[in-house]
C-alpha cells in the first residue's frame, strides 16, 4: 500500500504539472512559474472531469467505463501539452530553482509550514460526519462499478438522483483515483488528496500574492503567511475558510471555499488588468466547470463572484467583450442550475 501511496502522490504531482502546459504555453507574455502550472493542471483535470463524468452518471455508466474514457481523455490532452511545448518544462523547473536559491526567511517559513500542515494529514486522521455520504459514496461506486447509481447510505439504487449531490461528482473523482491508484477510496481521500488539497489551496494563495503585489515578491510572501496564520487560528468554529481546509479538505466544499476561491479572484484581477489572452478565456471555463465539479455551493457561487468581478469591470472599462466573454465562461454553471431547478 505505501508503494501505491508513492505512486499516486506522484501522479499527482506530476500530471497536473503537464497539464499545465495546456495553458501557459498558450501565454504570450511572462515566464510562469511551477506553481501556476501546476495549480491551472489541476483546473483542467477537474473541468474536465465534470464535462465528461456527468452526463455518464445520468446514462448509468460503469465507473471502469468513465476510468478508460477519462483516462484517455487526460492522456490525449498530456500528449498534446508535450508535443506543444514538453521542452518547457525543463525551463520552468531551472527557473523553480533558481526561485528557490533566492528565497528569503519568510519564504522557507511559508513552505515548511505548509508541508507541515500536509504531513499532519499524512500522520495523523480526523474522522468527519460528512465522510458517511462523501467518502461513503467513493467506496460504494469501487465496490459496485457504478459512478452514482447507487446510495451509499442505504445501498439502494437511486430511482431518482438527488440533485444536491449528483451536479458535483467530486466523490467519483475520489472514485477513479482509487480505481487507476488500487487504494482504498478512504486513504486516497483521508492521506493523498487531503495532502495534495492543503499544498495546492496554498498555491493558489500565493499566486493570488503575486498578482496583488507584482513588484513586491516580499509583500506576496507576508501575505502567503498571514493566509497560513489565519487558517491556522480559524479553529473558533467549524465553518470558517481555515476550519474546512485544515480538517476536511478532501471534501469537494472545502477545496471550493480553498482553493477555487482564491483562484476565481486570481483570473479576475488578471483579466481586469488588461492582460487577458484567449487562454485565459479557456482556463476560467475549466474553473468554472471545477466549482460545478466539486460542490453544489459553488455552482451558484462560482458564477456569483464571477458576475460580480465582470460588472465592476465592466463599470471600469466599459469593455462589452470582456463582458460577454465573462457571461460565455459562467454558461457551465447556468447549465447546472437549470438542471438542478428542472430536477427539485
Amino acid at each position: 500500500m505505501v508503494i501505491n501511496i508513492m505512486i499516486l502522490f506522484v501522479i499527482l504531482l506530476a500530471v497536473p504539472e503537464i497539464l499545465g502546459l495546456v495553458y501557459t504555453s498558450f501565454l504570450p507574455e511572462e515566464k510562469n512559474g511551477i506553481l501556476l502550472n501546476w495549480v491551472a493542471g489541476f483546473l483542467v483535470l477537474w473541468g474536465l472531469f465534470e464535462i465528461i463524468a456527468l452526463p455518464l452518471i445520468f446514462l448509468r455508466q460503469s465507473l471502469d467505463f468513465l476510468c478508460i474514457l477519462y483516462g484517455g481523455v487526460i492522456l490525449a490532452a498530456m500528449l498534446f501539452a508535450l508535443v506543444k511545448s514538453g521542452s518547457r518544462l525543463r525551463a520552468l523547473f531551472q527557473d523553480t530553482l533558481l526561485s528557490i536559491k533566492g528565497m528569503t526567511l519568510v519564504g522557507w517559513t511559508n513552505l515548511l509550514l505548509a508541508l507541515g500542515q500536509a504531513y499532519v494529514y499524512i500522520r495523523y486522521l480526523h474522522d468527519d460526519g460528512d465522510d458517511a455520504f462523501y467518502v461513503g459514496a467513493a467506496v460504494t461506486a469501487v465496490s459496485t462499478n457504478t459512478i452514482f447509481s447507487i446510495d451509499p447510505y442505504t445501498g439502494v439504487e437511486y430511482v431518482s438522483f438527488p440533485a444536491r449531490y449528483v451536479l458535483s461528482p467530486f466523490f467519483s473523482f475520489n472514485a477513479f483515483l482509487s480505481r487507476v491508484s488500487g487504494l482504498p477510496p478512504a486513504v486516497t481521500a483521508h492521506v493523498v488528496l487531503a495532502a495534495v488539497l492543503i499544498v495546492l489551496a496554498y498555491a493558489a494563495y500565493a499566486l493570488l500574492g503575486r498578482r496583488l503585489f507584482p513588484d513586491n515578491s516580499r509583500c506576496a510572501e507576508y501575505f502567503l503567511l498571514f493566509v497560513i496564520a489565519v487558517f491556522l487560528f480559524s479553529g473558533y468554529t467549524v465553518y470558517t475558510q481555515g476550519m474546512f481546509a485544515l480538517v476536511r479538505i478532501w471534501q469537494g466544499k472545502a477545496v471550493f471555499c480553498a482553493v477555487l476561491v482564491p483562484m476565481i479572484c486570481y483570473m479576475m484581477l488578471r483579466i481586469g488588468a488588461g492582460q487577458a489572452a484567449k487562454a485565459d478565456w479557456f482556463l476560467l471555463t475549466m474553473l468554472m466547470c471545477s466549482c460545478c465539479m466539486v460542490s453544489s455551493m459553488g455552482i451558484m457561487l462560482g458564477a456569483v463572484m464571477l458576475g460580480i468581478f465582470g460588472i465592476l469591470i465592466f463599470i471600469r472599462s466599459r469593455d462589452w467583450r470582456t463582458f460577454f466573454c465573462t457571461f460565455l465562461c459562467s454558461v457551465p454553471n447556468l447549465i447546472c442550475a437549470g438542471i438542478y431547478v428542472v430536477m427539485r
